[in-house]
């Protein structure tokens, strides 16, 4: 720019010298004419110089501009040619650093929480042994009360798969670009790894069931009993127990998580409230006889009497709340000697023999025909194969454990309450409620035998005596 500055100024200086002159020469020797034709001339040379002079600069620019751009593209390459370097040499950097790696665990990576991050092969197997050897060694110490219950992990561990653990401890992100495995080292990415463990579900099932029974104490029902003729309301009792299925779970979950790398998992139980089923309240309200049945077994041998006074035994003092079933089979069973019951004669299939718990049947079939009284028909019930003497026939009920029972439900609003016993060689049934679940109605049963088949039918009579119910129950078929 300091060159193009010096050549103005030479430009405007010798106009201002040649302006000088024309203009002494204008004033001296030239007429008006010579000036015009000088003024002209000296005009054009002054265009021609000045357009010349333009031209140079012009030359003088381009060629500067020229020489600058050039400059500047060679130094355009070299910061190219320095970055490609400069890059390539990161990614070498790049590239070694992760190959460091290769036979190494990435940083940051754990097993349970213990630190096993840029151990080798072999500084891992042995730490993958001692970690499987203590959750091997550990115990679920469960706590309830002063009461501690230990169970041994081993003991509830089916399998610990370490070597896939192992493997996949060494390998993770070995398989991935090498990029990516740098910012996996850089960033410092936590990993947690936990062993495959196969739990011995029946194991635990087995240690927690055994744990639940003796802790647990089950609530006492309220129930009824006879106190000189009387019927009286005997109080229950709340139980307590832990719960099961929670204990179970918490085990589970800490087996499956890093808890059970802990030395001596401790769970500290809570009991639980079991309150009674059945309230108070509502057995007051039992307090009428409602159906009676008698049956005779004087002579027919002391083993059999034995027998049904053990029957008798077990179904005294059932308590029935509405909708619920009786059983006469889950009662009495099983029928064997160590169940108090003894040898005495049966029918089987249409003949007598000895066998466990002979007059069994004479109290199932007591107990039927004072359910029928009550007018509750059975859900189930079975005649003899052949008839019997204490009973008309088809007012009959067997027993055959596994296949033929005496079931009936209670159809009341109020509970029942059943009252068997024996004495002076006769069993007799009673059912206790309220006198309202008969609506003022007598029931009574009804056999039309015809050869070896009765048809029974239960009647209704209303206080005048007069038949306002009449409902077929069954048919009974005798050899």
């Amino acid at each position: 720019m300091g060159r193009n500055d010096d050549n103005n100024n030479i430009i405007r200086n010798a106009r201002k010298k040649s302006k000088i002159q024309n203009e002494n020469k204008t004033k001296e020797n030239f007429t008006k004419e010579e000036d015009n034709n000088y003024l002209e001339d000296l005009e054009k040379n002054n265009l021609e110089n000045i357009n010349f002079q333009d031209d140079d600069l012009d030359n003088e620019e381009e060629s500067s501009s020229e020489y600058f751009e050039s400059k500047s593209n060679k130094n355009n390459k070299k910061k190219i040619y320095i970055g490609i370097l400069c890059f390539m040499v990161l990614i070498g950097v790049i590239y070694f650093a992760t190959r460091r790696y290769d036979n190494l665990v990435y940083p940051n990576i754990t097993l349970y929480n213990e630190n096993v991050s840029k151990l080798n092969k072999d500084e891992l197997n042995e730490k993958v042994a001692v970690v499987y050897n203590d959750i091997n060694n550990n115990k679920i110490v469960v706590k309830i009360d002063n009461k501690n219950y230990e169970i041994k992990v081993k003991d509830i561990i089916q399998r610990i798969d370490k070597n896939k653990t192992k493997n996949e401890i060494i390998n993770y992100g070995k398989n991935k670009f090498f990029l990516e495995q740098f910012g996996l080292i850089c960033l410092n990415v936590k990993k947690n790894y936990n062993f495959n463990i196969k739990i011995n579900n029946n194991e635990i099932e087995k240690k927690v069931s055994k744990i639940f029974k003796d802790t647990s104490i089950e609530a006492i029902e309220p129930t009824l009993n006879f106190n000189e003729e009387k019927i009286e309301v005997v109080s229950g009792k709340s139980g307590k127990c832990i719960d099961e299925n929670d204990l179970k779970n918490k085990i589970i979950d800490a087996v499956n998580t890093d808890k059970i790398a802990d030395k001596n998992i401790v769970f500290k139980e809570e009991y639980k409230i079991i309150k009674p089923k059945i309230n108070e309240k509502d057995l007051k309200v039992v307090k009428d006889k409602i159906s009676t049945a008698t049956t005779y077994f004087g002579g027919t041998g002391y083993n059999r009497g034995l027998n049904i006074a053990n029957a008798a035994s077990k179904i005294d003092k059932t308590l029935l709340m509405p909708g619920e079933e009786f059983s006469y089979e889950d009662k009495v069973s099983p029928v064997e000697l160590y169940n108090g019951y003894y040898l005495a004669p049966v029918i089987v299939n249409g003949t007598h023999k000895n066998a466990p718990g002979g007059g069994v049947c004479q109290v199932s079939t007591t107990l039927y025909n004072a359910e029928l009284k009550a007018g509750i028909l059975p859900t189930e019930r079975h005649n003899h194969s052949k008839a019997i003497s204490y009973v008309q026939r088809g007012l009959d009920a067997t027993l055959a454990t596994g296949s033929k029972n005496l079931r009936f439900k209670n159809p009341y609003k109020y509970p029942i309450y059943i009252h068997a016993y024996t004495y002076g060689g006769q069993i007799t049934v009673e059912f206790w409620s309220n006198k309202s679940v008969l609506g003022g109605k007598k029931y009574t049963p009804v056999s039309f035998v015809k050869r070896n088949v009765a048809n029974v039918y239960l009647y209704g009579y209303n206080s005048k005596g007069e038949l306002i119910y009449n409902k077929f129950v069954d048919t009974s078929i005798y050899r």
